[in-house]
Protein backbone atom coordinates (compact mmCIF):
# COMPACT_ATOMS: atom_id res chain seq x y z
CA UNK A 1 0.00 0.00 0.00
CA UNK A 2 0.97 3.39 -1.24
CA UNK A 3 -0.28 6.59 0.87
CA UNK A 4 -0.41 10.01 -1.84
CA UNK A 5 -2.41 12.75 -1.17
CA UNK A 6 -4.38 11.56 1.85
CA UNK A 7 -5.26 8.23 -0.16
CA UNK A 8 -4.35 4.65 0.49
CA UNK A 9 -3.29 3.18 -2.72
CA UNK A 10 -2.86 -0.83 -3.69
CA UNK A 11 0.75 -1.12 -5.35
CA UNK A 12 -0.71 -4.08 -6.99
CA UNK A 13 -3.20 -1.49 -9.34
CA UNK A 14 -2.43 -0.45 -12.71
CA UNK A 15 -1.21 3.36 -12.69
CA UNK A 16 -4.40 4.86 -14.40
CA UNK A 17 -6.88 2.77 -11.99
CA UNK A 18 -4.18 3.77 -8.94
CA UNK A 19 -4.64 7.54 -9.52
CA UNK A 20 -8.24 7.13 -10.06
CA UNK A 21 -7.86 6.87 -6.32
CA UNK A 22 -7.48 10.15 -5.35
CA UNK A 23 -10.65 12.24 -5.32
CA UNK A 24 -10.80 15.09 -7.76
CA UNK A 25 -8.50 12.53 -10.61
CA UNK A 26 -11.13 10.51 -12.97
CA UNK A 27 -10.22 8.64 -15.63
CA UNK A 28 -9.70 11.43 -18.14
CA UNK A 29 -7.04 13.01 -15.93
CA UNK A 30 -5.11 10.20 -14.90
CA UNK A 31 -4.79 9.09 -18.75
CA UNK A 32 -3.45 12.78 -19.63
CA UNK A 33 -0.64 12.11 -16.42
CA UNK A 34 0.01 8.84 -17.59
CA UNK A 35 0.71 11.06 -21.69
CA UNK A 36 2.40 13.38 -19.54
CA UNK A 37 4.93 11.66 -17.87
CA UNK A 38 5.37 8.63 -20.66
CA UNK A 39 4.07 5.96 -18.46
CA UNK A 40 1.96 3.24 -19.93
CA UNK A 41 -1.60 2.92 -18.12
CA UNK A 42 -1.42 -0.67 -17.60
CA UNK A 43 2.18 -0.42 -15.81
CA UNK A 44 1.47 -1.66 -12.06
CA UNK A 45 2.12 1.77 -9.14
CA UNK A 46 4.96 -0.82 -7.93
CA UNK A 47 7.67 -1.08 -10.83
CA UNK A 48 7.12 2.96 -11.00
CA UNK A 49 10.17 4.42 -9.44
CA UNK A 50 9.90 6.62 -6.40
CA UNK A 51 11.73 9.81 -8.47
CA UNK A 52 8.85 9.38 -10.94
CA UNK A 53 6.08 8.94 -8.55
CA UNK A 54 7.30 11.93 -6.80
CA UNK A 55 7.60 13.84 -9.52
CA UNK A 56 3.50 12.81 -10.51
CA UNK A 57 2.16 13.65 -6.81
CA UNK A 58 3.69 17.23 -7.23
CA UNK A 59 2.01 17.93 -10.81
CA UNK A 60 -1.10 16.55 -9.39
CA UNK A 61 -0.75 19.01 -6.29
CA UNK A 62 0.45 21.87 -8.63
CA UNK A 63 -2.03 21.77 -11.05
CA UNK A 64 -5.50 20.47 -9.76
CA UNK A 65 -7.75 20.83 -6.67
CA UNK A 66 -8.02 17.63 -5.11
CA UNK A 67 -8.70 15.40 -1.59
CA UNK A 68 -10.29 17.78 1.37
CA UNK A 69 -9.88 21.00 -0.49
CA UNK A 70 -11.89 19.75 -3.32
CA UNK A 71 -14.59 18.84 -0.84
CA UNK A 72 -14.26 21.90 0.77
CA UNK A 73 -14.84 23.82 -1.95
CA UNK A 74 -17.76 21.32 -3.46
CA UNK A 75 -19.77 22.00 0.35
CA UNK A 76 -19.52 26.04 -0.30
CA UNK A 77 -21.09 26.12 -3.54
CA UNK A 78 -23.85 23.96 -2.02
CA UNK A 79 -24.05 26.20 0.74
CA UNK A 80 -24.41 29.49 -1.34
CA UNK A 81 -27.18 28.17 -3.79
CA UNK A 82 -29.22 27.08 -0.21
CA UNK A 83 -28.64 30.79 0.45
CA UNK A 84 -29.27 32.36 -2.68
CA UNK A 85 -32.12 30.02 -2.68
CA UNK A 86 -32.59 29.26 -6.54
CA UNK A 87 -33.72 26.17 -8.00
CA UNK A 88 -30.76 23.90 -7.10
CA UNK A 89 -30.67 24.98 -3.70
CA UNK A 90 -34.11 23.78 -3.30
CA UNK A 91 -33.71 20.99 -4.68
CA UNK A 92 -30.10 20.16 -2.48
CA UNK A 93 -32.56 21.22 0.43
CA UNK A 94 -34.85 18.92 -0.14
CA UNK A 95 -32.58 15.75 -0.59
CA UNK A 96 -33.97 15.74 -4.36
CA UNK A 97 -32.26 14.94 -7.67
CA UNK A 98 -30.29 18.28 -8.86
CA UNK A 99 -30.54 17.97 -12.92
CA UNK A 100 -33.12 17.20 -13.79
CA UNK A 101 -34.07 13.30 -13.33
CA UNK A 102 -36.61 11.74 -12.72
CA UNK A 103 -38.44 11.59 -9.20
CA UNK A 104 -42.12 9.32 -9.60
CA UNK A 105 -39.63 6.09 -9.64
CA UNK A 106 -35.92 6.27 -9.38
CA UNK A 107 -34.41 8.41 -7.41
CA UNK A 108 -34.07 6.66 -4.45
CA UNK A 109 -29.92 7.36 -3.82
CA UNK A 110 -30.55 11.15 -4.21
CA UNK A 111 -33.08 10.28 -1.31
CA UNK A 112 -31.45 8.87 1.21
CA UNK A 113 -31.58 10.01 4.45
Amino acid sequence: MVYILNTEISDNKPISSAIQGIFGVGKKRSVILCQEFGIKPQTKLKEINKNIQNKIINYIQKEYITGNDLKKILIETNEEHIKIRNYKGNRIKNKLPRRGQRTHTNSKTAKKY
